[in-house]
């Protein structure tokens, strides 16, 4: 019985070499990367840094995420796998092979084994790090504009990839394997890029400098996820790589189109079996910041972005506005009060003259230049013209063909302090609720890169914009800019000063 016993053994040893005989870890698999600088890592384990990096790679039959990091560009992304039966598999076969017996366990996790050497084939994109003397970049817009021809989500065998076989791609039922992306996850996406890059100025979140900082819009026109799998060590080998088309849309901070270009770009090869479920986000956002870099390198771009492309603020000949009769109560400041309506929505503006010049913020009609219209108090519309603009106090005058009985003056010296009553005056939320008053105090005063600014508790919304922000007794103090409200920040509210308004849009 103990011989029967002791040959058992022995049979199933011999028939297990490999299994039992290889080590958990196989070493000296060389990951050659494309710089002498750069560092892997294995499974976030940093291996070592060089332009070949002899690694460890635990003999588990997982898809192994290599990662390569080299300073001054992007991140790599690249896989391993065990492919290879060991070479002590054979003696597996002693003495059974003569016999025509097969060895029939010998296909433990450690009996297969990576190829030595996996090269990383991504070419290196350069990353073009915000400098001193460029503007911040702030998301405005990010949209995944995909019909069902734009997103393909597709199957290949590694072999046939490697091959550049793409005929050999086949197509998933999107009702059966449907993953889903939504306008959120690419503007975090976005974001993450722009602090990663340091493009956003993430300790000022309230005020942005009008002439110091740009946006950045973005939509995915195309999407093609790619499920890659190949048998191999007794299993099935899978990651996912991703194709986008980005159109990008440079902005300055008015909303207005500078510059566009679209880009395509690939993503790195993602572990399925590292990364789980997040997969295929991560391949996502690799392709996105693939397409982001190589559209920021562009040299317009950088022409956009450089600081020396701040216009200057020309002196211009001056404006002299007909006077009548001031605004010095809060009904008359109701009559003095208008909604500015645009292609994108409305604002709030005030009269300024007899002759029909309304002042207002220039965030309200930058996009709209040629349809702007006025509605006063008592429904009267008038089609409205940009007479003159002030960027960098996000001030705009316009001009439209009526008279207007009384208006408000323009003070010369500051006429408000701390604690002081107060009243706003617009149009919030909708047209509907035009000449809204709003009551508050002056909460101090802010100056962000030189310009001035009036906090107030008062209840400012979105179309409160260019408004008139007056004292008790109706006299001008300032011009509601609601857009200077910081994000989660609630009863906040800011106004330019209105003794600041003459000099910048030299007008008397």
């Amino acid at each position: 019985m103990k011989k029967i016993l002791l040959l058992l053994s022995i049979t199933i040893m011999m028939n297990s070499c490999a299994s039992i005989l290889n080590g958990k870890v196989q070493k000296n698999v060389n990951v050659r990367t494309k710089n002498a600088k750069s560092v892997v890592y294995v499974d976030d384990v940093k291996q070592g840094s060089g332009r070949s990096v002899k690694s460890k790679l635990p003999r588990d039959r997982q898809v192994k995420q290599l990662k390569i990091e080299t300073e001054g560009f992007k991140d790599q992304y690249v896989i391993h796998y065990q492919n290879q039966k060991s070479a002590l598999h054979i003696l597996s076969w002693v003495p059974f092979g003569v016999l025509f017996y097969p060895p029939f366990m010998d296909y433990g996790p450690k009996s297969f084994n990576y190829k030595k050497d996996v090269s990383v084939k991504e070419k290196l994109i350069p990353i073009a790090v915000k400098t001193e003397d460029q503007k911040y970049l702030f998301v405005k817009n990010t949209e995944f504009d995909l019909d069902e021809k734009a997103l393909k989500i597709r199957k290949i065998k590694h072999r046939s990839l490697k091959k550049n076989k793409k005929n050999k791609f086949k197509d998933v039922d999107s009702n059966v394997d449907k993953i889903e992306f939504d306008n959120s996850i690419f503007t975090s996406s976005l974001n993450n890029l722009l602090l990663k890059y340091k493009y956003t100025d993430s300790t000022n979140t309230i005020f942005k400098n009008k002439t110091n900082s740009a946006y950045l819009s973005a939509k995915i026109s195309k999407l093609d996820i790619q499920y890659v799998y190949q048998s191999a060590a007794k299993r099935s080998m899978s990651f996912l790589q991703a194709e986008v088309n980005v159109a990008w849309d440079f902005q300055d901070v008015y909303g207005q189109t500078i510059y566009t270009k679209s880009y395509k770009a690939k993503s790195g090869q993602f572990s399925i079996d590292y990364n789980k479920e997040a997969t295929a986000l991560l391949a996502v956002e690799d392709a996105i910041a693939s397409s982001f870099l190589n559209f920021i390198d562009n040299k317009k771009v950088k022409e956009h972005l450089s600081k020396d492309n701040i216009a200057v603020q020309k002196t211009l000949p001056y404006i002299t506005l007909s006077k009548g009769t001031s605004i010095n109560d809060v009904d008359s400041a109701l009559n003095g009060t208008v909604t500015i309506k645009v292609a994108e929505g409305h604002g709030s503006g005030f009269k300024v003259s007899t002759d029909g010049y309304i002042l207002t913020n220039f965030h309200v009609v930058a996009n709209s230049k040629e349809d702007i219209t006025v509605v006063t108090k008592d429904n009267k519309e008038y089609k409205a013209t940009l007479v003159r603009q002030s960027e960098n106090l996000d001030l705009a005058l316009l001009k439209v063909d009526a008279t207007f009985n009384s208006h408000f003056t323009l003070p010369a010296a500051k006429n408000y302090k701390t604690g002081d009553d107060i009243f706003i005056i617009g149009t919030p939320t909708t047209v509907e609720l035009g000449q809204t008053l709003n009551k508050g105090i002056i909460s101090g005063d802010r100056e962000n890169d030189g310009v001035k600014l009036i906090q107030t508790d008062a209840g400012v919304n979105g179309g409160n914009s260019g408004g008139p922000m007056i004292s008790r007794e109706g006299i001008l103090i300032g011009v509601i800019n609601a857009k200077l409200s910081g994000v989660g920040i609630e009863g906040l509210g800011f106004a330019i000063p209105a003794e600041l308004i003459s000099k910048a849009l030299f007008i008397k």
